[in-house]
């Protein structure tokens, strides 16, 4: 027996995991690294909830069109070019404008680690 999700719930729960995390990780890359340790590591955040978001998008739109809906084209090429939009913008960071690799790495697993907590919390709080 599955227990029922309210998964708007574990998305918003997730995207505020998510805001504490980039909140949390600025300040220690601020005192490891000073200002640049913090953009670096805020500009990995940004991709990774930029990453999130393009994934929950994916998501919505093909449970829309297993109901029968339609989805605009435009989504369809975001969907698909998807990995390269974002790799394109790491790379952006990181060869223009002379980040700190190891914050900017830090920052690129923001939504996986905030997901994991998640998962942790609905293991710890789960109702038999």
């Amino acid at each position: 027996m599955t227990p029922d999700l309210d998964y708007a719930l574990i998305t918003r729960r997730i995207v505020q995991l998510m805001a504490v995390l980039a909140a949390a990780g600025a300040v220690i890359f601020f005192l490891v690294k000073g200002l640049a340790g913090t953009l670096s590591f805020l500009g990995g955040a940004a991709i990774s909830s930029l990453s999130f978001w393009l994934l929950h998008r994916m998501v919505t739109d093909v449970t829309r069109v297993v109901e029968g809906e339609t989805v605009r084209k435009a989504s369809l090429f975001v969907h698909a070019f998807r990995m390269l939009i974002l790799g394109g913008a790491a790379y952006a960071i990181v060869k223009t404008y002379g980040s700190f690799v190891p914050a900017v790495a830090c920052g690129l697993t923001l939504a996986v680690t905030a997901a994991t907590l998640e998962v942790l919390i609905e293991l710890l709080y789960a109702r038999a």
